[in-house]
């Protein structure tokens, strides 16, 4: 049965977040229960049938009670999960009631708006320009409240069942309070990395599988923690997208909302675009196994999900190949013009892959010794936007972004296995995206960095980069890639190709790769192409086999600086 406004109205946040206390409490006596059942147990020094026998059933009490703990803990994950969606729910109410009332409009417990202007009637078009702004907001909040009811019952219905999401964590864990959730939230990646190592293995199972949300995007928490937490918001993002689009397509055939309906036609199309990307995510983890499954010995290539958000224009996602946690080499890659989760994951996933594979042919290490990133973690341009694209404010934006994505594998890093070999590589409008980057960050965290198809270094001078002068690399094919460069004058930065930028010219030469266009025309020549911009990182090409040298540690600047 649908909810209606008059249910919605009346929600409260605080009354679920005290329940979920509760439901904590209860599981952590029960927990003491069977630790004291234990104790007993242990100190038994009866002898015969009867002493085994009571033994077996103590054990079985047990056992029974640790299993009620976890159900309890499931409980609570649940409960806590729906706390933030019914916050949500509030928000989204107040917001319809304060419209409501600016427009001199009220709202029946039916969901009907009737608008009238104190003092004298709307004319017919000012009502129904009235009526249309309170229906968005009123829409959006059962909108909402039905994604957090289903989101809900989709919870409990799991709890006991095998594999369910908490069944690993509760044992010597503990939750947060709302401050300790927003001072995790206002931490550095070099606190949060500091924090997170002084948590038991058992608490941070607990956070990721309680705080998905707080976790899964926490740059400085370890790579496996984050995609245990992610692959529980991508399970979450994606109900929530079709319970979304369901509710829109039935709000859409609502004759009462013919004022609304384009309204409720671009937020349907949106929903659909993320579902779409979700399922592209799901099934490029589809391909391996989980980090943390790999770090416990089973057999499989690990690919995690390191970013998963969907603030801004798409979503947005970084996706690893190998153990980041623990590889010796890191490789993140970061693309440019035109990429989206959905149109782009697959290809980057291919390509990253092709990388990782050289820097251990090239390197001539094992290939879990490498590990390499599809950071698909900013809104890049639109590949028909040559205005968006020739302007600096989105690289701006996602060099933030991955500044502190960078600065998060680094920190924890430094509290785990040690620092690793991190090479930063941008193509295209992300090797601007990089550039700002790497002014961004403090020195150690990168490498390495390769800026290959570059528009524009970020920056006019090398000197900016947070990176050692004699590891700044670029590549660029002669022919069919006119964007190289094409950025200067408009903020994008320097050319790294040009002789004085401070960059090592890395081969140019991608002709072993098939698909490779031999007929274009030098890229300084008319006309405009774009035919080789992509090829960099396939099989069969000098440039990779170059950049796989990079990651690996084993090229270093032999080549004089600005010669080919």
């Amino acid at each position: 049965m649908a909810l209606t406004w008059g249910q919605v109205k009346t929600w409260s946040s605080n009354s679920l977040s005290t329940y979920a206390g509760t439901v904590g409490s209860r599981r952590d006596t029960v927990l003491k229960q069977a630790n004291a059942l234990q104790a007993r147990m242990s100190s038994f020094q009866g002898e015969g049938q009867a002493a085994d026998a009571l033994r077996n059933k103590m054990a079985h009490a047990q056992k029974e009670l640790e299993i009620l703990a976890d159900d309890l803990a499931e409980v609570q994950d649940a409960v806590t999960a729906a706390v933030g969606n019914i916050s949500d729910v509030e928000s989204a109410v107040q917001e319809a009631v304060s419209c409501a009332k600016r427009k001199s409009c009220t709202i029946s417990d039916t969901g009907r708006v009737t608008c009238l202007m104190a003092g004298g009637a709307y004319t017919y078009s000012e009502r129904t320009s009235a009526e249309k702004s309170v229906i968005i907001y009123l829409q959006r909040a059962l909108e909402l409240a039905d994604y957090a009811d289903a989101s809900l019952r989709a919870r409990l219905s799991s709890v006991g069942t095998e594999g369910s999401i908490s069944s690993a964590s509760g044992k010597g864990a503990h939750s947060w309070s709302k401050a300790e959730q927003e001072k995790f939230q206002s931490m550095s990646p070099e606190e949060r990395a500091k924090f997170w190592s002084e948590q038991t293995y058992e608490q941070k199972q607990y956070l990721a599988d309680h705080y998905p949300q707080l976790i899964g995007n926490a740059d400085g928490v370890e790579a496996w923690a984050r995609d245990r937490a992610n692959r529980i918001n991508l399970q979450e993002k994606k109900l929530k997208a079709e319970r979304q689009i369901e509710w829109l397509k039935a709000a859409e055939r609502d004759p009462a909302a013919i004022s609304s309906r384009t309204e409720l036609r671009n937020r349907r199309e949106r929903a659909e675009r993320d579902l779409e990307d979700y399922k592209k995510i799901e099934s490029a983890l589809a391909n391996g196994i989980s980090l943390e499954d790999y770090q416990h010995g089973k057999q499989g290539e690990p690919v995690s999900l390191l970013t998963l958000q969907d603030d801004g224009v798409r979503v947005k996602a970084a996706v690893a190949q190998g153990d980041i946690d623990n590889a010796k080499h890191i490789a993140t890659h970061v693309p440019g013009v035109g990429t989206t989760v959905e149109g782009g994951l697959d290809t980057y996933m291919r390509k990253t892959g092709n990388l990782r594979r050289a820097a251990a042919q090239e390197g001539q290490i094992p290939i879990q010794d490498v590990a390499t990133v599809a950071w698909l973690g900013y809104d890049a341009p639109g590949g028909a936007d040559f205005v968006e694209m020739a302007r600096p404010i989105l690289a701006e934006e996602g060099s933030k972004r991955l500044a502190g994505f960078l600065t998060g594998i680094h920190e924890s890093r430094l509290h785990g296995a040690g620092d690793a070999h991190m090479t930063l590589v941008g193509h295209s409008y992300g090797s601007t995206t990089s550039g700002m980057a790497a002014t961004k960050i403090k020195p150690g965290v990168i490498d390495d960095m390769i800026l290959y198809a570059s528009p524009g270094m970020g920056t006019y001078d090398s000197k900016n980069f947070h990176v050692d002068q004699h590891h700044l690399w670029v590549s660029a094919v002669p022919n069919g890639d006119s964007i190289q460069g094409l950025g200067f004058a408009s903020g994008l930065g320097k050319d790294p190709t040009d002789l004085n930028s401070g960059f090592t010219h890395l081969s140019g030469d991608a002709k072993g790769y098939s698909g490779y266009d031999h007929s274009a025309t030098r890229n300084d020549k008319p006309p405009f192409q774009t035919s080789n911009h992509a090829v960099y990182l396939e099989e069969g090409t000098e440039t990779l086999r170059d950049f796989g040298r990079v990651v690996s540690g084993v090229k270093y600047p032999y080549v004089i600086k600005g010669s080919w």
